[in-house]
């Protein structure tokens, strides 16, 4: 019977190669992980950096390259050996670490005024330095575009022992009006962000913002440097101190109700919550960390390390201890003006402090040490309890064997009963 179906049966394949061996290992190569989602923006940006999405070489652990995600400007390491070291945290999160020897180097292709930009980042910030911290500046060293402009971009300070406060191009957040306390650094991630116009500036940190001043007028700088200051960038070792997360720079002056539609798009995207309370670590070289324990291995930095949850999401973390420290030091940064104990937030306000190693060092008798504890917490005032705060006394770890009847003797002295009768805290006391 003829075939119904005329169609004919398909010809022998004409290519005798045979198929390709399947890979014996169908796993496929590993890629960095990236985290979370990049976080999708309300505002298109001019530039981004992002070290989980940028496509980053990387040298001995170092960022070498990483490309703009906008396309318009990449970076590149300031010198061999000088870029950010490459990490991930606890969450899987990529970040880049400046710890005071880093920066990179921004093309050419981003322009900006300092009258005109506006810039946020992700970061943290383990211990803040003595005076400046940097972390965006216009010009670069390496093209030869660097421009007096009074200060970076993008950047905190302390001034005279001051709170670590936001800043840009020389316009720090004590100065503004009202609102200051909320724009305080701490070791925990958080969205630092300032918005550069003709009008003034606005410097945030997470969903706050505070107005100071205008910048000093410059325009058509091409380039920048992420951590220093391109103009007078000091030497390696006194530059930025922080963890970056993301860096997103605008090309113009956001609207306040655009910037803040920022700044909460990157707090969801890195799960931070607003600010509510506070927690201050005081002391010498022992609070501060010293020899092996860098910045990011810090008491403030471990207490925040994302992925634990040593200290709950909304509090900020700041680590002041600073080497050679006396108590009489403690006392000078609780009184400085815009000192840390005039930041008082609506939740809870906690000092943890630990001090005297280098007080009996100095030949102070243990009495004379406590009494001087004593009144650093409990003055008319002054003292930290009078101020809002609560405390936490930490005892003094271990010194050598000649100093160590004088720690003793002051462990014992903060462990009595007279310790808290004298600082208001015996129960029913005023603290």
């Amino acid at each position: 019977v003829p075939d119904p179906d005329p169609i004919p049966d398909p010809a022998p394949d004409p290519d005798p190669t045979p198929d390709p061996v399947p890979d014996p290992d169908p796993t496929p190569d590993p890629t960095p992980d990236p985290g979370p989602a990049l976080a999708a923006l309300p505002v298109a940006p001019t530039t981004r950096w992002h070290p989980g999405f940028s496509q980053v070489t990387v040298q001995d652990g170092r960022v070498v390259t990483a490309t703009d995600l906008q396309g318009l400007a990449g970076v590149i390491s300031v010198g061999a050996g000088l870029g950010p070291q490459a990490l991930s945290d606890g969450q899987g999160r990529a970040f880049w670490r400046f710890a005071g020897a880093q920066a990179l180097e921004v093309a050419a292709g981003l322009v900006c005024d300092t009258r005109a930009i506006s810039v946020f980042m992700v970061a943290r910030v383990p211990r803040h330095p003595a005076s400046y911290n940097r972390y965006f500046s216009l010009g670069a060293q390496g093209q030869g575009s660097q421009v007096n402009t009074l200060g970076g971009a993008l950047e905190s300070r302390v001034i005279s022992r001051s709170a670590s406060f936001a800043q840009s191009f020389g316009k720090v957040a004590s100065s503004a009006p009202s609102g200051a306390e909320w724009l305080v650094t701490g070791a925990q991630k958080q969205v630092i962000g300032a918005v550069c116009g003709a009008a003034g500036t606005r410097l945030s940190l997470n969903e706050r913002s505070a107005a100071v001043a205008a910048a000093y007028k410059v325009t058509g700088v091409s380039g920048a440097e992420i951590g220093r200051y391109a103009w007078s960038p000091g030497a390696a070792g006194s530059w930025g101190v922080f963890d970056l997360y993301d860096m997103v720079v605008y090309d113009r002056t956001l609207t306040e109700a655009e910037a803040q539609a920022v700044s909460e798009a990157l707090m969801q995207a890195h799960d931070i919550v607003p600010i509510t309370s506070q927690l201050v670590l005081e002391g010498d070289s022992i609070t501060q960390g010293t020899g092996d324990v860098t910045d990011a291995l810090s008491c403030a930095a471990v207490l925040t390390e994302p992925g634990t949850n040593h200290v709950p999401p909304g509090w900020r973390v700041c680590n002041l201890g600073t080497s050679g420290n006396k108590i009489a030091d403690l006392v000078a940064k609780r009184d400085a003006v815009n000192g840390w104990a005039a930041q008082v937030l609506p939740g809870q306000n906690v000092m943890a402090f630990e001090v005297g190693r280098n007080d009996v060092a100095a030949g102070v008798s243990p009495a004379a040490l406590y009494s001087g504890v004593v009144a650093y917490l409990n003055t008319a005032s002054t003292g930290v309890l009078q101020r809002g705060w609560s405390v936490r006394a930490m005892a003094n770890i271990a010194s050598s064997p000649a100093l160590m009847p004088q720690i003793e003797a002051q462990r014992s002295a903060l462990r009595s009963a007279q310790f808290l009768s004298d600082t208001g805290a015996q129960a029913g006391g005023a603290f």
